[in-house]
């Protein structure tokens, strides 16, 4: 990628976009292979407020507020908000996406959680990103392991990028990107 393509200046110096114009992206599972024709850095979104009961779970909030545009990709990141945290003590978030049957972050025996001790900064904070193509269903689920009911909301940056379709083959793009569960069996 050449300097000066794009700009983050008002942003993190370790959150650059995946893509730039005229990159191709594979959206998978079989979506389909894009290129991007514009992009736009996407200023501070936030999402709904999250009133959990002590010791009880949300299950199946639908995050509409990140839902992208048609034919466009959103390439979120979870920050810190200024003297705070993005994440509450004693709160998990699971990540169900492409459906409330579609669960993302899963090993074989484990699912993976956002909380309170993921990396919001440095070289870690990729694991906070999220990857939002058109409104593509899109439901967290909170988990409050406090004692205490806890209410808070989920701060996002980044960057949203308009895609156009093309005939390459997924294998021949320049990234691909997960915007559902992938089936890997």
């Amino acid at each position: 990628m050449v300097d000066g393509e794009y700009s983050n200046a008002p942003y993190n110096h370790n959150f650059d976009p995946l893509l730039y114009v005229d990159a191709t992206v594979t959206l998978q599972p079989r979506i389909g292979t894009f290129a991007v024709s514009q992009m736009e850095i996407l200023p501070t979104v936030e999402t709904q407020e999250f009133v959990v009961p002590a010791n009880d779970t949300l299950n199946e909030r639908e995050m509409r507020g990140l839902y992208g545009q048609d034919g466009t990709l959103v390439q979120y990141r979870l920050f810190d908000p200024e003297g705070g945290q993005a994440i509450p003590d004693g709160i998990r978030i699971t990540v169900d996406q492409g459906g409330e049957e579609s669960p993302r972050f899963n090993s074989k025996n484990r699912r993976g959680f956002y909380a309170a001790e993921t990396a919001a900064f440095g070289d870690q904070a990729q694991q906070t990103e999220l990857y939002q193509y058109e409104d593509t269903d899109l439901f967290f689920n909170v988990e409050n392991t406090t004692g205490s009911e806890v209410t808070f909301t989920l701060t996002y940056t980044g960057y949203i990028y308009d895609l156009v379709d093309i005939d390459t083959q997924p294998g021949e793009t320049d990234e691909t990107v997960p915007v559902e569960r992938l089936t890997l069996r």
